[in-house]
């Protein structure tokens, strides 16, 4: 029988082979299929696989959390730039949960931002401000990507490590 969506199965109407929820054929067993609950989970406004509009900027830019949580950075440089991001204590209020920079996260809760170079000749270098320190290779080069993770170090301070 079919059901409306949000519809409950009964353990009876699961103790007997097959099901029809939402117009599909379940094997019931006692289980249903991780596809089903999924789908009747689903947001259908917003599809699973909804990207927010990235960022994008061809000149220096403060990467603040607002930027960080698009995940992107898409830019074409007429010259050398540099990506600088927030204070410390700004990312941690922002990303992390933190109260005037003092994070209640766990550490090394991570955010990933990526950012494509799509020059033909400028460098993008991405640096850290105050309390907010970036290991391993900044300068994304003309024509290339780098991806950055952004984690919790401290309650106070943060990494920003360049993951490929």
């Amino acid at each position: 029988m079919e059901r409306p969506r949000g519809a409950t199965l009964t353990p009876t109407e699961l103790e007997y082979g097959i099901v029809q929820y939402q117009n599909r054929f379940i094997w019931s067993d006692k289980i249903l299929k991780s596809n089903d609950i999924a789908f009747s989970y689903q947001n259908i406004e917003t599809p699973i696989n909804y990207q927010p509009a990235h960022e994008t900027s061809n000149i220096a830019l403060s990467v603040t959390p607002t930027v960080i949580k698009k995940q992107i950075i898409v830019s074409t440089p007429a010259g050398a730039i540099n990506f600088t991001t927030s204070t410390a204590t700004v990312l941690i209020d922002g990303l992390f949960g933190g109260t005037s920079g003092t994070a209640s996260h766990e550490l090394y809760d991570t955010y990933k931002v990526h950012i494509i170079n799509l020059s033909g000749a400028n460098a993008i270098t991405l640096l850290g401000n105050t309390g907010a320190a970036v290991t391993g290779n900044a300068v994304i080069s003309a024509g290339s990507s780098a991806s950055f993770d952004i984690s919790l170090a401290t309650a106070t301070t943060v990494s920003i490590k360049r993951a490929k």
